[in-house]
């Protein structure tokens, strides 16, 4: 059985089943490595996503999960919280004025959040003890800033999981 009863009856192909198996032999050996997940829109990506984010978060570790558009940010935000306490997940972007900025950021630094969710920007959230780095669509443009100063978010998820031992 592929299957829990709280995985909301999502049935997962051999593929997916195969991948979550090689990504948590890395998360239960608590090692540092890259994953690069094949799959067009709609073809159960998130839901890979969502089981690691479990795994991770029963290991007492947290999540960052960044999207190359602010518009994906509610789609994921209603996904993850059907799965996820909404109260532990933090949203980051540039949607939001200082003030909700702050408050965001100041439950990420007083251990509120279990779970980041946002755009490039997020990258940079003050999480700890981090297990899991995931950058949605990593080969959109988006994920680079041009302006000052340059960077690109997917490169710097990398170096956060390696210095964290996390997957990225």
């Amino acid at each position: 059985d592929s299957t829990t009863e709280d995985e909301t009856n999502f049935i997962l192909t051999d593929e997916q089943i195969n991948a979550i198996i090689k990504i948590s032999e890395s998360i239960k050996k608590n090692i540092f490595k890259s994953f690069l997940l094949f799959g067009v829109t709609g073809s159960g990506k998130t839901e890979i996503y969502i089981r690691l984010i479990k795994e991770i978060l029963t290991g007492g570790k947290n999540a960052i999960i960044i999207v190359p558009e602010i518009a994906l940010t509610p789609q994921m935000l209603n996904y993850f919280s059907v799965h996820f306490s909404r109260e532990r997940i933090a949203v980051i972007h540039s949607g939001l004025n200082n003030s909700e900025r702050f408050r965001e950021w100041e439950k990420i630094r007083d251990n509120k959040i279990d779970i980041v969710l946002g755009v490039r920007s997020a990258i940079f959230a003050p999480l700890e003890n981090i297990g899991i780095i995931i950058v949605d669509e990593e080969h959109e443009e988006s994920f680079k800033n041009q302006e000052m100063p340059t960077y690109n978010a997917r490169d710097i998820a990398v170096m956060r999981a390696k210095q964290n031992k996390a997957i990225a």
